[in-house]
């Protein structure tokens, strides 16, 4: 079957269209007919080598939304010819060919009301946010938000699960696209990081009490300067591995430090099926239109390239999406 893949670790002319088997599937597995795939920051990183050693050819986009097509032998939560939506293991082939093989414990029923495309966009930077503010964080009504990048991936998602827990949300963007998605989705402090020094402007907005959690999703020099905005015993959580030399200013406010890799219960095989329950609830929320992704690019298989040019100049809003089917 025909598949987007990097046939070596590089830039992004290593990506090519190439010829892969049908994948075999594991007891746990369904073998699902990708409609639409999506892709994240991740996939360029990977591409590049950055996550360790992978076989060739390399099939990237694990965010996925299709039709399950077969059943391994351990599998009885789903039927043939079941709408789901998932993301696969970041450390087996994605869905940028026609089928993937997942395991049906981290995946669940496409939310109806939303097509395959919106489903697509939905699974990967929708567990990183819910496992970063509900699992790491505990984030409650009434308390103040900072998430870095609103208008991103993650942060757009992340935004929506926190105004529906009740908090008050702070966010940065720069784009007129991201800062204009920002309020759309109820932000209520949206801050011009290119315009304003977003530390100041938070202590300002939070009367110099800071923010009871962070959500940092950008890296170095975010990650120090965000340590500045936390209030006393408040929590950070990074998705990204951080410089760690300021972590003194933790110290000071009795603060907790959360890192957040959504790929590890699917890579390491620990409590999988908690990502199949996520995403679970979260069709719920969709369906009762509390939570939507936001598609900004639909492209095909073959502009999977342009695609990753795009994330890597960092000036993508909400999610680019794969027409595979």
């Amino acid at each position: 079957m025909k598949a987007m893949a990097a046939v070596g670790f590089g830039e992004v002319d290593v990506l090519k269209m190439v010829e892969v088997p049908e994948p075999e599937l594991r007891p746990w597995d369904i073998l699902v007919e990708v409609d639409h795939a999506a892709l994240n920051p991740v996939d360029t990183k990977i591409r590049r080598g950055y996550l360790g050693e992978r076989p060739f050819p390399l099939v990237g986009a694990f965010d996925v939304s299709g039709v399950v097509r077969k059943l391994g032998e351990k599998v009885d939560s789903f039927k043939v010819g079941d709408e789901v939506y998932g993301c696969g293991s970041l450390i087996r082939p994605g869905g940028a060919t026609q089928f993937i093989a997942i395991d049906a414990r981290t995946v669940a029923l496409k939310p109806r009301n939303i097509s395959h495309a919106q489903a697509a966009a939905l699974p990967l930077v929708t567990l990183t946010a819910w496992e970063s503010l509900h699992t790491r964080c505990h984030l409650h009504a009434g308390q103040t938000v900072l998430i870095h990048a609103g208008g991103g991936g993650v942060g757009h998602i992340a935004i929506q699960l926190a105004k529906i827990q009740g908090a008050r949300v702070i966010t940065t963007a720069s784009s007129d696209a991201s800062l204009a998605l920002c309020k759309q989705l109820g932000a209520d402090v949206i801050i011009n990081y290119k315009k304003e020094n977003f530390v100041e402007r938070v202590n300002e907005v939070t009367q110099g009490k800071g923010c009871h959690v962070v959500l940092e999703t950008v890296g170095d020099p975010t990650f120090n300067d965000s340590l500045d905005c936390l209030a006393i015993n408040g929590q950070l959580v990074t998705i990204l591995g951080p410089d760690t030399s300021q972590l003194s200013k933790v110290f000071r406010k009795n603060a907790t430090i959360h890192f957040e890799f959504m790929g590890v219960p699917v890579i390491h095989n620990i409590e999988p099926q908690s990502h199949g329950s996520i995403l679970s609830t979260v069709a719920e929320l969709v369906e009762a239109g509390r939570l939507m992704p936001h598609v900004s690019r639909v492209i095909a298989l073959e502009e999977i390239p342009e695609g990753h040019r795009q994330l890597e100049s960092g000036s993508t809003t909400g999610k680019i999406v794969v027409k595979v089917k």
